[in-house]
């Protein structure tokens, strides 16, 4: 029996599953095998809890023998790469989706404390990237696939979102949300093309 290769996918503030569950059809049909997994950004837990559980349910499907890779959706990119930094020796891919990585230093409605003022556990995990970011090796790098809007994306600031070494590619639409969404459904062939790609 062959394994699986496990997507699982974070979404972002709203955690919404239902607009995501959608996507989980059309990915299968390229061999995927997706699952979203809210993370609960408004619960009003910290951050460090909510990265344990999503590193436990990757070493469960470790330990079943599956090939896993992270897909973030806009907040839930950086608890992607939180996550890719604790198990970057087992997980095949991951990829952000217009997701805030750095704070930045925009003022105003862009900035990272008017992005992050609804969701403390947010903020904690940009802050964490942010501390481990240097971990992250020419190798690692090579296995992160950044997603933005070619024509701007009003919530996330683009120096926020692209990572140094990663494989930082633009689709041809504007706005946050409906970038999100052609991202995971038009556009999505450069993405399901990246998680399938083999380790050299």
């Amino acid at each position: 029996m062959s394994k699986k290769h496990r997507v699982i996918i974070i979404p972002g503030l709203g955690d919404d599953v239902n607009k995501m569950s959608w996507v989980i059809r059309l990915w299968r049909r390229h061999g995927l095998e997706p699952m979203i997994h809210s993370i609960g950004w408004h619960d009003g837990k910290k951050f460090q809890p909510k990265l344990r559980i999503l590193i436990e349910m990757i070493d469960q499907f470790t330990q079943d023998g599956d090939r896993i890779s992270l897909v973030g959706c806009s907040a839930g990119a950086s608890a992607a790469l939180n996550a890719f930094i604790e198990r970057k020796n087992v997980l095949h891919r991951v990829i952000n989706v217009c997701g805030r990585l750095r704070s930045g230093n925009q003022l105003g409605f862009r900035s990272f404390a008017a992005r992050t003022v609804t969701s403390p556990s947010f903020a904690q995990s940009i802050k964490l990237f942010e501390k481990h970011e240097h971990l992250l090796s020419n190798q690692d790098r090579q296995k992160i696939m950044t997603v933005r809007a070619l024509f701007g994306d009003e919530l996330v600031p683009t120096d926020t979102t692209i990572l140094r070494g990663a494989y930082n590619t633009v689709i041809p639409t504007l706005e946050h949300a409906l970038s999100i969404a052609m991202a995971v459904t038009l556009f999505s062939r450069p993405l399901i093309t990246f998680l399938k790609k083999e380790d050299k």
